[in-house]
């Protein structure tokens, strides 16, 4: 079966490197504090800005994972799994696109991840107490590697920062990729 991909932000996927392949020291330390937080990203967003927040889904389905996503889950590619892409909002503006990429074993297992709806993964992931981040991956990536409707979010910015988070739940690993657009930084 051939699937179509869920991707309404990119025209090449990200280049991740693990967290220790980045010279921390070279990058902004608003942005490090973001890219290193250990917790819920939308606890955090939450409790820094009092603007309204919102979580506005832009696609969810069974879907061919990225390439690069499918070998960090020591998955083949071929293998579908549901990937869900929202953008996360103060007061209606985009201030982090993110893509949880579950792989279909595991969207059997942690169904409860799997109806979300509008509401934010961090609040129901960050409930489990067997939690574990047993990877962080970071990507600077310009924006010529994002669609042109994501380019439009962007304001003459040259690229963003990202964050990929393995995540592993009752021995069950999953991907939770943010990708931080510059109105978070600026609020």
């Amino acid at each position: 079966m051939s699937l179509k991909p869920i991707n309404n932000f990119f025209v090449q996927e990200p280049a991740w490197r693990e967290l220790s392949q980045w010279p921390l020291r070279s990058m902004p330390s608003q942005v490090v504090n973001w890219l290193l937080e250990p917790n819920s990203l939308t606890k955090r967003i939450k409790n820094t800005f009092s603007e309204p927040f919102a979580v506005e889904v832009q696609g969810q389905g069974f879907a061919a994972p990225h390439l690069l996503d499918a070998q960090c889950l020591k998955q083949p590619r071929h293998h579908y799994a549901l990937v869900r892409e929202v953008l996360l909002t103060l007061s209606n503006q985009p201030v982090v696109f993110a893509r949880t990429t579950l792989p279909r074993k595991v969207a059997h297992q942690l169904q409860n991840l799997t109806h979300l709806g509008n509401r934010p993964l961090g609040e129901v992931i960050f409930s489990y107490p067997e939690l574990k981040r047993v990877r962080l991956d970071l990507a600077k990536i310009s924006v010529t590697e994002l669609n042109q409707q994501a380019q439009k979010m962007l304001e003459g910015e040259r690229f963003i920062w990202a964050r990929r988070n393995t995540y592993q739940m009752n021995k069950h690993a999953f991907l939770v990729s943010e990708f931080f657009l510059p109105a978070l930084f600026n609020k």
